[in-house]
């Protein structure tokens, strides 16, 4: 008589096992054992820098360089964290997990262990009342106790100097669809997280996101993490001009995942359960030409009123990004802050003085994006011409730019959610004469700092009821491409 199918199945992966056939057998009755590691701070080295800048966080996980002035705070970020309080959601599906630190709930076959992807660090930096500061993670390193020297990781392969994390994930994707969207949402997640040399951090202000780094070797102890040239102001040109390096060391420990496990989501990442980053978006006002009449009951830089606060809705739900909408000049000093600056050109020809171009310059130097589009189909004036006039117009004030058509592949498409190509606009539903399939940018130090479009998609955001999402996707990669810089 011949034993059960249940029996029969069973003896054979024992046999197969017993014999060797297939390694993975053995990590169903023998999983190997694991620790994983943290890095905390080396109390004896900092104590040995003898610089009183240094201290610890109140969790002891953190070194802390406060100058009174200005602080930074380094933290390392396990694993552990990373799958379970900061992406939990992007962290369940093993290799197709769009988690980008980490290889998430993937168990290697050959070794029956997950390894680690990444060293990844938090950095916290707060301007108190300091000159414009700055920090460029390409600019940093790890050094171990067994001399690897580890160099930071930029984002996109366009702008970085080395190594990206861009280039790192484009090397180990597939060719399917299902390859690319993993891709999108990893990336996504690295835009908004990830820390960028971009805008100065002025006083008041502070950054905080992700530095990443080669995994470490199993057998190394200790480690210090260098950040060179870490800027400290800035000239008359808004070029950095003072500089100083920064030390912080750690060694290795064993993981205590209880002191994790009561963590909260970090409170500024966009994918972060149940909170929400604050920003503010800044929209121009103008003037129309002198003696030319506007409709009564109207504001001409402002035809479409409910163009932004629909948009913050979406914002809002999709990215969980609050903004706060300031409609100031181009002369205001909340201008030298702004992340993303939008021009809705109305009816009438848009006029701005020589001082308000200058401070749009300057938001641009700053590290702002501005966004110009068309809130009606004018009439008295040529939108397309007048926007690229004003583009050259700022363009001069920053020296070396070029005005181009910008390509679907670049990242202001994408920097959220990818778009293949531009949505349809408000010339194309209405079948206006001479329609763009493109965006026009102006591009200045290799990076677009200024869109300009002819499509009215701030005509499409302020009607409610009608289909407007890729639209809004649109306006949310300039958001997220502004500020992610």
């Amino acid at each position: 008589m011949r034993p059960p199918a249940s029996v029969r199945v069973l003896s054979f992966a024992l046999l197969a096992f017993a014999g060797g056939c297939d390694d993975a057998f053995k990590y169903l009755f023998y999983p190997p054992e694991s620790v994983e590691y943290a890095l905390i701070p080396d109390v004896d080295l900092l104590m040995a820098a003898k610089d009183s800048s240094y201290s610890l966080s109140r969790d002891s996980l953190a070194v802390v360089y406060n100058r009174g002035t200005w602080k930074i705070e380094v933290k390392y970020m396990p694993d552990f964290q990373l799958n379970n309080v900061e992406f939990p959601e992007e962290s369940q599906d093993g290799e197709s997990s769009s988690n980008p630190f980490t290889f998430a709930n993937w168990i290697d076959p050959q070794t029956g262990i997950t390894p680690n992807r990444f060293s990844v660090f938090k950095i916290s930096i707060f301007n108190y009342s300091a000159s414009k500061l700055n920090f460029d993670p390409e600019r940093s390193f790890l050094v171990t106790d067994r001399g690897d020297l580890l160099s930071g990781y930029g984002r996109e392969e366009k702008t970085s100097k080395n190594q990206s994390l861009e280039g790192y994930f484009k090397r180990r994707k597939g060719a399917s669809g299902v390859e690319d969207e993993i891709f999108e949402r990893r990336m996504g997640i690295i835009r908004t997280t990830v820390l960028y040399l971009g805008r100065p951090i002025y006083a008041g202000d502070n950054r905080e996101g992700f530095v990443i780094y080669d995994p470490l070797p199993e057998s190394v102890e200790k480690v210090k993490l260098v950040f060179r040239e870490f800027i400290l102001g800035y000239d008359e040109n808004n070029e950095p001009s003072q500089f100083t390096d920064l030390t912080f060391y750690f060694e290795r420990t064993a993981l205590s995942k209880q002191a994790i496990v009561g963590l909260k989501p970090r409170a500024d990442s966009a994918v972060a359960t149940g909170s929400f980053r604050e920003i503010e978006i800044h929209q121009l006002r103008y003037r129309p030409p002198e003696g030319e009449e506007v409709a009564v009951g109207t504001e001409e830089w402002n035809v479409q009123p409910n163009a932004l606060p629909l948009f913050a809705e979406f914002l809002e739900d999709s990215l969980r990004i609050r903004a706060t909408i300031k409609q100031v000049s181009g002369e205001s000093s909340d201008l030298q802050s702004a992340s993303v600056v939008f021009l809705l050109a109305g009816p009438t020809d848009p006029i701005f003085t020589e001082n308000e171009i200058s401070g749009i310059a300057n938001a641009i130097k700053g590290g702002a994006l501005l966004v110009i589009d068309n809130s009606a189909f004018a009439t008295q004036y040529q939108y397309p011409q007048r926007a690229e006039q004003l583009l050259e117009v700022i363009g001069s004030k920053l020296g070396d730019i070029k005005i181009t058509a910008l390509s679907p592949d670049n990242p202001i498409y994408r920097s959220w959610k990818k778009l293949d190509k531009i949505p349809e606009g408000m010339d194309d539903r209405e079948n206006m004469p001479n329609r763009r399939d493109y965006l026009t940018g102006l591009m200045w130090r290799n990076r677009v700092v200024a869109v300009m479009s002819t499509k009215g998609y701030s005509m499409m955001w302020g009607r409610r009821n009608e289909p407007n999402t890729e639209q809004f996707i649109l306006g949310a990669n300039f958001v997220t491409y502004a500020i992610s810089k």
